[in-house]
């Protein structure tokens, strides 16, 4: 008996389950997380930060919002149709919100310089009135019946002389994990920062980490955000008048990130209304598009952020037809394969020569092995006389590898691949497989390509046996990859292994080592 064998197979059983292990693990502190906040729900609603006792709470389709009566701050919004666990039952994931670590994420609006106490006018499903005691101040906060905007409309009634007054709209958030992130690999290198574009930039962006100086500038329109994985708010200016849009860091607001609008010169001879738009939603791509010019920007698609833009257009159409997100990314890898295959074959091709001419190039270098100067000779020779380029099969492999990171920012960045199955035990496609067969998979895929690809001339024989095990060192690391990803890669390796032997079939080269 090879015993070998037999603890390579305990060591790769043992490492099932712990990764197994872990998995479940993860799972079970994702729902007790939850478990905690919908414990501290009533506590959290009768004690909110700074704020008086209880929120006014409205809701449509899309979203519930709750608001301090007092001061009119939008304390949590909550997304009804994005839930933090895929179990019925769940919360909706908080955009903004709070928690008892200290974690604030709110938003606030008004006229400066104006300290004001309100309290509940009236009240609807979707809207709430707030009066200041003295009347002179109110704010209405309403919502579309299914959209994710918010409309916030402050008026001043009062007349202060030949005085101006100034408007504002701010979001306040703290440092920390956005609220009811999964907390993965993946979810915490994805960006979480602010966001907003200018009169000579469509979109500048700073994770929240280097936000550490003020940024002011003047425009017509535009917006400013907060931004992680898969959702944001943001600010939505109108074009009809000039507004200061403000960046503040921590250290000049006692720890808070500031993100704010002002709107000067509202001439208060006669009562003044400024309106708000407020997105607090999704990252959908066509979804931002119609709602702010430059907006998609905000959905981080990378180096190669031209070519993921399209292929997520092209994703999203496929997937109108197909009704499955699965699917869709194998009919979109299919097609890549297709418009790439005059590069593909070329490499494969020039692969195929290098097979087929192997056992001459072995006898070239058993003859010349004492003497290199003559082995890098007669291999060259060897090589035009066969037609043969050493670097063909790899050059045009690698000008393909901007199409192939490009669709990978677009299924890692997709809200739409978020709680989606696809087949059988894959339920959540931007989830890891919950049973590790995706990873091994592929790791199969990737040792039959292995056995088709010619072995450089000359290789280390320690590099040798790295490349080896090359496979398993790939699906260890696709064991914490979305499962999205992983069905992406494992379709892409197996359409290149049809075209791959079908060139070797085609130039007589050998499938096999034997």
């Amino acid at each position: 008996m090879n015993f070998r064998f037999f603890y390579i197979a305990l060591v790769l059983v043992f490492s099932y389950m712990l990764f197994f292990s872990w998995n479940q693990e993860s799972k079970q502190k994702q729902e007790l997380a939850e478990s905690s906040y919908i414990e501290q729900i009533k506590e959290d609603q009768a004690n909110p930060p700074q704020e008086s006792s209880g929120f006014v709470e409205i809701e449509n389709k899309k979203l519930i919002v709750k608001i301090s009566p007092l001061t009119g701050r939008i304390w949590e919004v909550r997304l009804k149709e994005y839930t933090f666990l895929q179990k019925e039952g769940s919360l909706g994931v908080r955009v903004f919100g709070f928690d008892d670590s200290g974690f604030k994420f709110y938003l606030g609006s008004g006229f400066s310089n104006n300290e004001v106490d309100f309290s509940v006018s009236s009240t609807q499903p979707t809207s709430v009135k707030l009066v200041s005691k003295d009347g002179l101040f109110e704010k209405t906060i309403s919502l579309k019946e299914d959209d994710y905007e918010l409309k916030i409309v402050d008026e001043y009634l009062g007349d202060i002389g030949d005085g101006k007054m100034t408007s504002y709209i701010a979001m306040y958030r703290t440092d920390g994990k956005p609220l009811d992130s999964r907390g993965g690999i993946f979810e915490n290198s994805s960006y979480t920062g602010v966001a907003f574009n200018t009169p000579d930039d469509p979109y500048v962006n700073s994770r929240l980490r280097n936000v550490d100086e003020r940024v002011e500038y003047v425009q017509r329109g535009g917006w400013l955000a907060f931004i992680q994985k898969y959702f944001m708010a943001a600010i939505l200016t109108p074009a009809d008048r000039e507004q200061t849009l403000t960046v503040i860091p921590p250290k000049e607001n006692g720890g808070v990130y500031v993100m704010a609008v002002m709107s000067s010169g509202h001439d208060t001879l006669s009562p003044v209304e400024v309106e708000h738009r407020i997105f607090v939603g999704p990252k959908i791509r066509s979804d931002l598009m119609n709602r702010a010019s430059d907006l998609e920007l905000s959905i981080d698609m990378g180096w190669f952020w031209f070519l993921a833009q399209p292929l997520t257009m092209l994703l999203s159409l496929i997937n109108q037809f197909a009704g499955n997100w699965g699917v869709s990314i194998i009919l979109l890898t299919l097609l890549i394969k297709m418009l790439l295959w005059p590069l593909s074959a070329k490499g494969f091709s020039s692969m195929a020569k290098m097979r087929a001419v192997g056992p001459k190039l072995k006898e070239t270098q058993e003859r010349y092995k004492d003497d290199r100067a003559k082995l890098g000779t007669e291999m060259m020779a060897l090589y035009k006389k066969e037609g043969i380029n050493p670097a063909g099969g790899c050059f045009p492999l690698l000008l393909q590898m901007p199409v192939f990171i490009a669709f990978f920012f677009c299924l890692r960045e997709s809200v739409e691949l978020r709680h989606e199955p696809f087949l059988f035990w894959i339920q959540d496609l931007s989830s890891p497989d919950p049973f590790y067969i995706l990873p091994v998979v592929f790791a199969g895929l990737m040792y039959l390509t292995q056995q088709l690809n010619p072995q450089p001339p000359g290789m280390d024989p320690m590099q040798a046996q790295v490349m080896k095990v090359m496979p398993l060192m790939i699906a260890a690391i696709f064991v914490i990859m979305p499962s999205g990803l992983v069905v992406y890669s494992i379709a892409n390796s197996a359409i290149s292994l049809v075209q791959q032997r079908a060139m070797y079939k085609k130039y007589g080269a050998p499938t096999n080592e034997g």
